[in-house]
């Protein structure tokens, strides 16, 4: 009797997914036929496809479609093709999709749960703009004379290591996160991180933690991408509980000596001290300080170390657009220096990193979430309506980029950039929920590529392999190999 009920169950289990597939069929909105029980994703779920790769090629493989209906695992999802629709989703309608695809929560995860990624409705509305005021452009003139002491240290540091210029060459993502990560040690926490330095520098280390690539830290993050609501099931977290009681010590140990010593200094960490004495709204805690402090530490390291990696290595495959860049350089420096106006008025720099981010962006989709049902032309996008924005389909198509695969800064200098369709661009997100940090991330960046092209000629080394394929397991964008240049000093 009990396997006559578990055949009747199966089999009515069975009939309603397979009914539940037809769910954009039955909305006239175009997609590709989903296998049972992981939908689109098959490729995903087997390792044999990144989901970006995946996102990527439903994206081409329906060129003249403004929406596509797929199936994430069981659950229809729809990613969007038309710049007009993105523009309605993360703009003129966001009322209707303010919240990001994921479900981790504060009680399960205390640090990322109180990101601003992760924060949903009035809550995110309220810490987005107690944290608007800390990334200001006058915020970050603030910082940046504590980035040029950075900038001083990567230049020492490229001239004493051998790697660099005895034909080894150096790892473009492995320098660039020493040097990110030593900003952000100074500029968010006050500290030295002496990454250049130490190996086992404390920053070094919780950078392992913070992304770690072992087998279940990839599989982890999979889940919380791809199969959102399973994460909230699982009652999983980003942040690790090692490593959130690491991140609590080292902010409440930096809180407590300022207090007792009476030290003031200009960094995201006084920002967010001042706020915590100030605030009103709710009661600003510890954990919260830690959690946007983590937060900081998450999108200012290792997002930035994506973006100058990738920026210096088509610097050292294109040498003619690196000369132009040095050109425009060598105008702006005095007695090897770079104000702040100087640095953030260079258009040649500002392009070239923003073709860095088109080719090589470090995220390949973006998700957001339907939260109140939203009427478009013959659809109505029901709440709860998982939505794909893809980045990189959108990055590399030659109807909005005239030869999409090759590197040419000159689409984002000033009386370019404003042809390019609007909305098809989107590295850093759009609209109110778009990347809060990307001010002291593109300052970061700038910063360390111009003291490097200032200083050296780039090469491509040979380990770099080519053409570059990027790995299927990385949560971010990341090289199959690595990105190995040489730097030969400029005399």
């Amino acid at each position: 009797m009990l396997l006559v009920i578990l055949i009747i169950l199966t089999t009515i289990t069975y009939y309603l997914i397979k009914l539940n597939y037809q769910y954009w069929e039955k909305r006239k909105v175009p997609g590709p036929k989903p296998s049972f029980l992981v939908g689109n994703l098959g490729k995903v779920f087997t390792l044999r496809m990144s989901a970006g790769d995946t996102y990527t090629k439903i994206y081409n493989d329906y060129p003249d479609e403004e929406m596509v209906g797929i199936y994430r695992g069981t659950s229809p999802v729809l990613l969007l093709r038309d710049p007009e629709l993105i523009k309605e989703v993360t703009t003129k309608s966001f009322s209707s999709f303010h919240d990001n695809d994921v479900d981790i929560l504060k009680e399960n995860d205390p640090i990322f749960g109180r990101n601003p990624f992760a924060l949903k409705g009035e809550e995110w509305k309220v810490v987005r703009g107690q944290l608007t005021p800390g990334f200001t452009s006058g915020k970050m003139k603030w910082l940046f004379p504590l980035m040029e002491e950075v900038c001083t240290e990567l230049v020492k540091f490229i001239d004493q290591h051998p790697d660099t210029t005895n034909g080894q060459g150096f790892e473009a993502k492995e320098l660039s996160m020493m040097y990110t990560l030593n900003n952000v040690a100074s500029c968010a926490f006050g500290l030295q991180g002496k990454c250049f330095e130490k190996e086992n520098s404390t920053f070094r280390q919780l950078a392992r933690e913070f992304f770690s690539t072992d087998s279940w830290s990839v599989l982890w993050f999979f889940i919380m991408m791809v199969y959102p609501p399973i994460s909230r099931i699982l009652s999983m977290r980003f942040v690790s509980k090692p490593l959130e009681e690491k991140l609590m010590r080292l902010v409440c140990d930096t809180l407590k000596y300022r207090e007792q010593n009476n030290i003031v200094r200009n960094d995201f960490l006084h920002i967010m001290a001042q706020l915590k004495k100030t605030c009103k709204e709710y009661d600003f805690t510890n954990e919260d300080v830690t959690a946007h402090a983590a937060g900081f530490f998450g999108d200012g390291y290792e997002t930035s170390s994506i973006v100058m990696s990738f920026t210096l290595f088509e610097l050292a495959a294109n040498p003619e657009c690196q000369s132009r860049l040095r050109e425009e350089l060598e105008a702006s420096f005095e007695n090897d220096k770079i104000s702040y106006e100087a640095l953030t008025s260079l258009a040649y720099l500002e392009a070239a990193i923003c073709e860095g981010l088109r080719l090589h962006p470090a995220l390949f989709f973006l998700q957001k979430r339907c939260t109140k049902d939203f009427s478009y032309k013959h659809l109505v996008i029901e709440k709860g309506t998982a939505v794909i924005l893809p980045v990189y389909g959108l990055h590399t198509d030659g109807k909005y980029y005239e030869e999409p695969a090759v590197f040419k800064p000159e689409r984002f200098l000033p009386g370019s950039r404003e042809n390019l369709t609007k909305y098809t661009f989107l590295p850093f997100g759009e609209g109110p929920r778009a990347c809060l940090g990307q001010k002291f991330g593109m300052l970061q960046v700038k910063a360390g590529i111009a003291y490097i092209i200032r200083n050296y000629e780039i090469l491509v080394n040979g380990k770099t392999q080519l053409p570059l394929k990027y790995s299927i397991t990385n949560a971010m964008t990341a090289p199959v190999g690595g990105l190995w240049l040489d730097f030969k000093k400029i005399k």
